[in-house]
């Protein structure tokens, strides 16, 4: 990558990998393209996560960089510039994190002005209306989420005693209908066995889940785990060819995986794109 950068967000839309500027370049949104980076124009936010939304990237929420005040405001890249055809947020949020699935979007946890929050809200794209969903189990900041089928992965995170190894998931056809129709659903928001390291990056290849890198007694580490279902716990599978935490990783249309951004142990930002593929 052009710079180095540590809490990266990335998305994939066909075959452009799209990664914010993390920590190091806060507004910065650049596409890596036929191996080639490029920088699209500043945004004026930080701290969003990104989704890919009928082929278009979607940056949901952040922080403003100057009065640091949380946005409830959705930016969609399209025609070279940043558009705002989405209604805005009922809760203005950063450091959140977001999902695309069957034409809704969801948010969940993040940061309000006044601190961690819970809170989870639905988009239906069609009417153009935010709900209200099931809350989360906890306040939390800066999770990292995945998809496997219907499901929704909420991994880590960090609440007010810091990083944590939780993972929460949710069939997110029952959140959505429970949002959209108020009814009354049992709790839907499940547990599943922590996650060996703190600040690991969570990944979905196929029907598994795996948490790639992390940190290990605060050392980065390279390990990728991978939660087997029938034994309910985690095995390692593998490691990176760099340590690093709090980096981001995505399936490539070829199935090879990219592991971009994140930390090293000496809190420096990693430049570093890592390419691997679970059959090595």
């Amino acid at each position: 990558m052009p710079i180095k950068m540590g809490s990266v967000e990335s998305v994939v839309i066909g075959d452009t990998v799209y990664v914010d500027g993390g920590d190091a370049d806060h507004e910065c949104v650049m596409k890596l393209e036929q191996d080639q980076w490029i920088k699209l124009p500043e945004y004026t936010a930080q701290w969003f996560p990104m989704i890919s939304l009928a082929n278009r990237l979607v940056l949901v929420g952040g922080r403003h960089p100057t009065n640091y005040k949380n946005t409830n405001q959705l930016a969609v890249f399209e025609s070279g510039e940043w558009t705002h055809p989405y209604p805005l947020m009922k809760n203005a949020r950063s450091f959140s994190t977001a999902v695309s699935f069957n034409n809704h979007i969801i948010v969940a946890g993040g940061e309000d002005d006044k601190g961690h929050i819970s809170s989870v809200e639905v988009l239906d794209v069609a009417s153009k209306i935010w709900y209200p969903a099931e809350s989360l189990p906890y306040q939390r900041t800066s999770l990292k989420s995945t998809l496997i089928e219907n499901t929704l992965y909420l991994m880590g995170g960090s609440d007010h005693t810091g990083a944590t190894k939780t993972v929460h998931h949710v069939d997110l056809n029952e959140l959505i209908s429970k949002a959209l129709s108020n009814r009354d659903i049992p709790t839907l928001w499940k547990t599943l066995q922590e996650v060996p390291l703190v600040r690991s990056a969570p990944l979905s290849v196929g029907r598994s889940l795996l948490a790639v890198g992390g940190l290990d007694g605060g050392k980065p580490s390279s390990s990728i785990h991978l939660y087997q279902p029938d034994s309910r716990r985690w095995v390692k599978v593998g490691d990176l060819p760099t340590a690093r935490y709090d980096c981001t990783c995505l399936v490539l249309p070829s199935g090879e995986v990219i592991v971009a951004g994140g930390q090293t142990d000496s809190y420096a930002n990693i430049l570093t794109v890592d390419y691997f593929s679970l059959s090595d």
